[in-house]
């Protein structure tokens, strides 16, 4: 199976594409479309100093504002249509980008100890063993 990312995005003049705002959410929603997030999650979360509180589906979520590391930039891919065969190619394309993320948690405060924050930290350990 071959997976192939078509920037169609890359001579577009309207930089807010690439500014988008995007949540880590450690839960599993058996969904595929588009969420009216703006609408029913962003009016409730509160940033009190950096710590972010909200509810998701009456849970409780503390989060905190993570940037994604200098020089980096994450981009949100959509498939038109998926293939029916397991081994068949697969066509993304690129709908836009963030270079930071709200990360929540649901049983405890976000901390360093966090699966998402030490691997950003293996970016800079890579590029410190491996850069020029």
């Amino acid at each position: 199976m071959s997976i192939q990312v078509e920037n169609n995005l890359n001579k577009s003049e309207n930089k807010e594409v690439f500014e988008q705002r995007a949540h880590f959410v450690p839960c599993n929603i058996e969904e595929d479309g588009p969420a009216n997030v703006s609408k029913y999650f962003e009016p409730y979360v509160a940033d009190n100093g950096g710590e972010l509180t909200a509810t998701f589906r009456g849970h409780n979520l503390d989060g905190v504002k993570m940037n994604l590391p200098d020089g980096y930039r994450a981009i949100v891919v959509t498939e038109a249509k998926r293939p029916l065969a397991e081994d068949a190619e697969r066509k993304f394309q690129v709908a836009g980008g963030f270079k930071e993320l709200n990360y929540w948690n649901w049983d405890k405060k976000p901390s360093k100890n966090d699966n998402l924050f030490r691997a950003m930290e293996w970016i800079d350990i890579a590029e410190a063993i491996h850069g020029d």
